[in-house]
């Protein structure tokens, strides 16, 4: 969250997997786990004044999240127009036939960021990115140290 305070953005989407050390698709049990986890998120996400969209993953539970936003844009995937810009959004990496400047994806370590068509296509799981809308420049920011053992997806060792 030092990222947020740091930057200060006025827009924030976040690609699914909320809760990301939880993986609710395969135990489901973890609900309230879950729930305290994505409470402790969105609070400190909509704590401030940027828009936050909430792309659902295949281990986020759409229901807890309606529950606990109170100014987040919920969805599964779809085409977002942020400022005249358009971005293709999605959990899963997905080729789209959209005419979008943007595809964000956070699913799998794989596709990297690239440039497809005149798209530009970002994996949220390899690192944040902060795109300055008016001049389409793109900042990466390393996740902090750690972040990937805590979420248990380190490169090599995902075992879903």
């Amino acid at each position: 969250m030092k990222a947020i305070n740091n930057i200060n953005p006025q827009y924030i989407v976040h690609t699914g997997d909320i809760v990301d050390n939880i993986k609710l698709e395969t135990n489901y049990k973890y609900l309230p786990l879950y729930e305290r986890g994505l409470k402790k998120f969105i609070d400190c996400i909509e704590g401030h004044s940027a828009t936050p969209y909430y792309v659902m993953g295949n281990h986020d539970d759409i229901d807890s999240v309606i529950k606990f936003s109170n100014k987040g844009i919920i969805f599964k995937k779809g085409v977002i127009e942020i400022e005249g810009c358009s971005f293709y959004v999605s959990h899963e990496y997905e080729k789209s036939n959209n005419k979008t400047d943007y595809c964000l994806f956070g699913h799998s370590f794989d596709p990297v960021h690239h440039k497809e068509e005149d798209k530009v296509v970002l994996n949220g799981l390899l690192n944040m990115n902060a795109i300055a809308l008016s001049t389409g420049r793109i900042y990466k920011i390393e996740y902090p140290l750690g972040i990937n053992y805590y979420r248990k997806m380190e490169r090599g060792s995902i075992g879903l």
